[in-house]
């Protein structure tokens, strides 16, 4: 007989919180079935990564956040890991017209700055792509290269993002 170990995140949601706790699962197999047996859980096991539902999905909570607590409260919680807009590798960010941040939960040092001009690997500038899309059309979809602040890596991202009241405030997912 072979023992196969699997650990892995079980996520809860309360009330705004979310919180990660870890749960074991023990299996005993031939040890024949073990290889099958771990290839078979490993592929059913769920991704972490975002998907592009739940990041516009997120945005649109943001929006309407801000529209029902005002923009000033919005930012802060926007911007603190306890807000209740920063879900691993999903946040808010928001920028004014001129870029300047006013949220950024995946880097609160970001705010106050002006990030219009920020390059990316790839010498694009997404910020000013952002606020472009949420000022001339509303809402949409930017794609560019961002640090993921999970994986610590420059990663493809894509990002909706919405013009509400004087901002354009924004949720991605990394493409990975």
């Amino acid at each position: 007989m072979c023992e196969l170990v699997i650990w892995f995140p079980a996520h809860t949601r309360t009330g705004r919180k979310l919180i990660m706790r870890y749960q074991f699962l023990r299996l005993e197999f031939w040890p024949t079935a073990c290889v099958a047996a771990a290839a078979l859980f490993t592929a059913a096991m769920p991704s972490l990564a975002a998907t592009p539902e739940q990041a516009k999905v997120f945005s649109e909570r943001a929006a309407a956040y801000i529209e029902r607590a005002g923009e000033e409260k919005a930012f802060a919680d926007f911007t603190r890991p306890d807000g209740g807009f920063v879900d691993g590798e999903l946040y808010v960010f928001c920028y004014d017209h001129k870029g300047i941040n006013k949220a950024h939960g995946g880097n609160p040092a970001f705010v106050g700055r002006n990030l219009l001009h920020i390059k990316d690997p790839d010498g694009a500038e997404p910020n000013a792509r952002i606020v472009k899309m949420g000022f001339e059309q509303g809402r949409g979809w930017v794609d560019f290269k961002w640090p993921n602040p999970v994986t610590k890596r420059i990663e493809n991202k894509s990002a909706y993002v919405i013009r509400t009241r004087d901002v354009t405030c924004g949720v991605g997912y990394y493409k990975g």
